[in-house]
């Protein structure tokens, strides 16, 4: 019987798993990370690749500028439905129009 408290105070004194846990912890919250901002900017990357090539295709500077006011627009919606997705995951009412 006088070993079973030694062990135990090994055992709570061995650290050697806390410190994997934390790179497990970085490594979660980098890939969190990265996945946020791949979500965040992918459309808007797209969009300006969009409009190179439409520059490159010989549209008129109209054309141009239309399609990036279309962007725009589009821009500003995913910015409202990202806030309507936003309240739902933090459990507020949001009123359906």
């Amino acid at each position: 019987m006088q070993r079973l408290p030694a062990k135990l105070q090994r055992f709570w004194s061995d650290s050697s798993g806390a410190v994997t846990m934390e790179y497990v912890l970085l490594c979660l919250m980098l890939a969190t990370a990265s996945v946020m901002m791949i979500i965040s900017f992918s459309r808007a990357v797209a969009r300006r690749f969009a409009l190179v090539s439409y520059a490159m295709s010989g549209y008129s500077a109209e054309q141009i500028a239309e399609a990036d006011e279309n962007f725009r627009n589009e821009q500003e919606n995913d910015a409202v439905v990202g806030e309507t997705y936003s309240d739902y995951m933090h459990g507020e009412k949001v009123n359906q129009e």
